[in-house]
């Protein structure tokens, strides 16, 4: 009986655990942090985050998911940068330098398809 009961349980937990799997995508952003007059880790540096120019590719249901993106632009190093996008639970996936002047992150974090506009 009770092996009955547990085998039934198995295969409920089973279907609910399939029917409520949502599709996952990935998401990426580029943060630029730098100056063009000074270089880099000096002051005046500032961040400036890009969620890509087709909005249609990044358009998230929750606009304050977009608003807490944008307050990366009033960051001036790195680190806050890498921290802060930590605390918002992306990751890094590139880091390169150009010209010496900018330091561009690249950041990536996977959110449920049902999360973005289609």
């Amino acid at each position: 009986m009770k092996n009955k009961f547990l085998c039934i349980a198995a295969v409920l937990l089973a279907i609910c655990t399939a029917a409520a799997a949502q599709a996952r995508i990935d998401k990426y952003c580029q943060v630029r942090v730098g100056n063009p007059d000074y270089v880099l880790y000096l002051k005046n540096s500032s961040a400036k985050i890009s969620l890509g120019e087709k909005r249609e590719l990044f358009a998230p249901r929750d606009t304050a998911m977009v608003s807490q993106l944008k307050k990366v632009n009033s960051l001036t190093t790195e680190t806050d940068v890498l921290n802060y996008m930590s605390s918002l639970g992306w990751s890094v996936v590139n880091i390169h330098a150009i010209a010496n002047k900018w330091e561009v992150i690249y950041f990536k974090k996977q959110f449920d398809a049902a999360e973005f506009v289609r």
